[in-house]
């Protein structure tokens, strides 16, 4: 009978066990600004929002906000203050849904 890799092991991982890894649903509202660029804001976290050149340089900065902020909030025990529902969309923007792993 031959071993697994991890017998022997038992400080290791079992790598087909699943791991428990928050997920948090980034909403963000984008819509061309007055000067030909980007701007971006999260809907259902507080004071997120940006002006950028283009989406994906937006996007870039807007959502390691959103994880360092939710990552502080849930290292620190505070609840997350979530907006429910999102704020409304405005016609001009479109919504981009991010899921942001911690």
């Amino acid at each position: 009978m031959s071993l697994s890799p991890h017998e022997g092991h038992a400080n290791l991982q079992d790598p087909l066990k699943p791991i428990d890894v928050p997920v948090f649903s980034c909403i963000v509202y984008v819509s061309k600004n007055s000067s030909g660029g980007v701007h971006a804001r999260v809907a259902n976290l507080a004071e997120l929002e940006l002006d950028a050149g283009t989406e994906r340089e937006a996007l870039s900065k807007l959502v390691p906000s959103f994880k360092q902020r939710v990552a502080e909030l849930t290292g620190s025990k505070t609840p997350i203050p979530w907006i429910e529902p999102p704020l409304a969309k405005a016609a001009d923007e479109q919504v981009r849904l991010i899921p942001v792993h911690l």
